[in-house]
Parts: C-alpha cells; structure tokens; sequence
C-alpha cells in the first residue's frame, strides 16, 4: 500500500486536478474495501470511510478491470458505472466533482494491483 501512496502523490496528472480536492474514496470489492484520504489532492491511507464516497464492485467486476486487456465494459470507471458493474455510496458529488482525478487514482490503482500478479506470472 505504501508504494500506491507514494506513486499517488508523484503522479502529475493527479497533482494538477487534485490541487483543490478534498474527500475520502473507498474501493469496496466483496467484503474487503481500500480507504483513502484526500486533502487537497494528497493522497493517505485512512482506516475508514466517514465521508466521501465508495466505489463498490464485485471481486470479479475489479479482477476484470484489471486485466492486462479488459473485456468492454470494464476498461474504464465511466463504462463500468455506465453498466452498473460499479456502483457509487456516499456523496456522488464528490466523485462527480472531479471525475478526472478520480479515474486517474483508480488507474494508477489498476497499476499497482496487477504488479503483483505479473511478478508472479514470470
């Protein structure tokens, strides 16, 4: 998780659009969910989702974004919403307040979940 954090908080693209940006994002599949805080746009771990929002999918919905190659539907959050593999608790606006920087975090996310997954395939 640490090296998520510290490649959050490096990535450019994120810098620019977080700038402002405030909110806690959890990542919920099955029963196991991924807190995080943002304080404008910098990025911790949390314990807990208070306020903000989540972003809740099935094991199966996250493995399938995951892919090297993901089927449609799953190859960014605005097809998986749009499908309803996805779906949004807590406050919407937030997520929709700074979609841009909310898709960046989860591909950087996508990233980081599959590195360990193509070490283990070598």
């Amino acid at each position: 998780m640490s090296n998520l954090i510290r490649r959050l908080n490096a990535d450019d693209m994120l810098s620019r659009h977080g700038t402002y940006y405030t909110t806690q994002i959890a990542i919920v599949s099955g029963d196991k969910a991924s807190y995080f805080d943002i304080i404008e746009g910098k990025i911790s771990r949390s314990q807990s989702s208070d306020s903000g929002f989540s972003l809740v999918g099935s094991p199966d919905v996250w493995n399938r974004y995951c892919m090297d190659i993901p089927p449609p539907e799953y190859n960014e959050l605005g097809a998986m919403l749009g499908k309803g593999h996805v779906k949004v608790k807590g406050k919407m606006s937030d997520m929709q307040g700074n979609f841009m920087f909310v898709r960046r975090f989860l591909e950087l996310w996508k990233e980081d979940r599959r590195e360990p997954q193509q070490e283990h395939n070598k």
